[in-house]
């Protein structure tokens, strides 16, 4: 899949050690997962993968052209105390979603089990 992206606008924010952009991204066919326009946007911005978050994607009906918005963080710290978890797993492989969601499942229920023992002992 051939596809092109300009960016059109970078503003760096120091104290939240983040640059925000947004880009255009011109393709072919279906619209390109997350993942690929991940690794698309970190070649043409010089960034990692990894510390890239993609906020938002705008394609018109029926266009082969999106609009881009999102960060591209210093470290990874200031990435997972900045963006919320639900945008974070939207970055992940489906595989890893569902391992992610299933560990989070499971701190809930035993959060939960830990209130109601707690609760029993009063």
């Amino acid at each position: 899949m051939a596809t092109s992206i300009e960016i059109k606008k970078k503003t760096a924010e120091p104290l939240m050690k983040r640059t925000l952009f947004s880009a255009k991204m011109v393709f072919e066919g279906k619209t390109p997962s997350r993942l690929d326009i991940k690794k698309e946007l970190a070649h043409a911005l010089g960034a990692k993968p990894e510390l890239l978050v993609v906020r938002k994607i705008t394609t018109d009906y029926g266009s082969e052209r999106a609009m881009l918005e999102g960060y591209f963080y210093e470290d990874e710290t200031a990435m997972k105390t900045l963006e919320n978890k639900h945008v974070l797993l939207r970055h992940l492989s489906t595989e890893e979603q569902k391992k992610e969601k299933d560990r989070l499942k499971e701190a809930k229920a035993a959060a939960k089990s830990a209130a109601q023992a707690a609760k029993k002992k009063k």
